[in-house]
């Protein structure tokens, strides 16, 4: 469930949001007027400058700031914890605006003294906006959060590239800030790194669901691949089958399945080590991260079981001692044995089609 949110906190993430709408339309001129002016001659550029930089622009922006400002001063002095809670950052953005404002350019500055101040303001605008979603992004996301299934990935560059500052710098910022406060996400875990949020349970009893699931998952492939190894490959002593000999086949398929484990425990120890910044991996929280990527997982153990069999089948036998090793490496030595299987499909195929013609 998310955050319970209080009327007024509804009412300030609204005025924040109305803040840095006006501040990403400035950003979004001022970039147009640059591109523009650069494109013409060196004479006509003056003249263009200014006619787009009429002083109405900024006026009509700073209308909506400015009653958004004082709105929330006036919620600041009926609400103590509002005040508590963003007193700092609102005051940051009024003084920056106040900044944008100073720095706007006379209408007679020409376009070599324009352009430097242009960039500046630039600058002071996207750290408006920085500001704005340090404090509406949490919640925003988590209304997205609802409408996705567990496992599945939120680009936040995709879904909100059009209100993340412009700097990559505050970008990163503002994903690691979600990433170190990982609460304020209540079904959804951050990959920083990957600049993604995974959607998850909060439950944490749902959550260790998903790791039985994957067990039982792991020994109906295991029994489905051991059962069509012992039919294809003629793997088998004798029928109907004798436990030695399934479980000379299941030992090997435990320790194909091993050698997978121990390859990702490897894994995940090097991501661990390799981690400067806060990031979601697996030595973090086990459960959490098999919950999260609960489809990945079972598409790797069917490609698990096709491996054993393709194996299996290819070698005549399986010792367990290589089958470990052949985990370890089960991607490649899948590809390896399923390309000499399509081979082999295609010459009785080609064959085939001889006789028949």
């Amino acid at each position: 469930m998310p955050i319970e949110r209080t009327a007024n906190d509804r009412r300030m993430f609204g005025l924040l949001r109305e803040i840095r709408a006006g501040a990403r339309y400035l950003q979004n001129a001022l970039e147009d007027v640059l591109q523009q002016a650069s494109q013409r001659a060196a004479g006509d550029r003056d003249d263009f400058l200014r006619e787009a930089l009429n002083p109405a622009l900024p006026e009509r922006v700073d209308g909506i700031i400015t009653r958004c400002l004082a709105e929330i001063r006036g919620m600041f002095a009926a609400d103590v914890a509002e005040h508590e809670w963003g007193a700092g950052d609102i005051t940051t953005i009024e003084l920056t605006w106040n900044s944008v404002k100073d720095l706007w350019p006379p209408p007679k500055t020409s376009f070599e003294d324009a352009g430097p101040k242009l960039k500046q303001i630039d600058g002071e605008l996207d750290q408006i906006v920085y500001q704005c979603e340090s404090l509406t992004l949490s919640p925003e996301i988590n209304d997205t959060m609802e409408n996705l299934r567990t496992g599945q990935p939120l680009d936040i560059d995709f879904e909100y590239g059009a209100v993340l500052p412009k700097s990559e710098d505050l970008k990163n910022r503002l994903v690691l800030e979600l990433a170190q406060e990982s609460n304020v996400i209540v079904a959804g875990v951050v990959d920083a790194g990957q600049r993604v949020i995974y959607k998850a349970s909060a439950s944490r009893a749902e959550q260790r669901w998903s790791v039985v699931r994957i067990a039982m998952a792991w020994l109906v492939f295991g029994l489905i691949a051991v059962a069509i190894t012992a039919l294809v490959g003629k793997s088998l002593d004798r029928w109907p089958p004798q436990w030695r000999d399934l479980a000379r086949l299941l030992a090997s398929y435990v320790a194909l399945s091993a050698g997978s484990g121990a390859h990702w425990l490897v894994e995940a120890v090097k991501a661990q080590r390799a981690q400067t910044k806060p990031s979601f991996q697996a030595m973090n929280d086990w459960i959490l991260w098999l919950h999260v990527r609960e489809y990945e997982v079972l598409w790797s153990l069917v490609w698990l079981g096709l491996g054993y069999v393709l194996i299996s089948t290819g070698l005549n036998g399986l010792p367990w001692q290589s089958a470990f090793f052949a985990g370890y490496s089960i991607d490649s030595v899948t590809e390896v044995f399923l390309q000499r299987f399509t081979a082999t499909v295609q010459k009785k195929t080609d064959a085939l089609v001889k006789a028949a013609t």
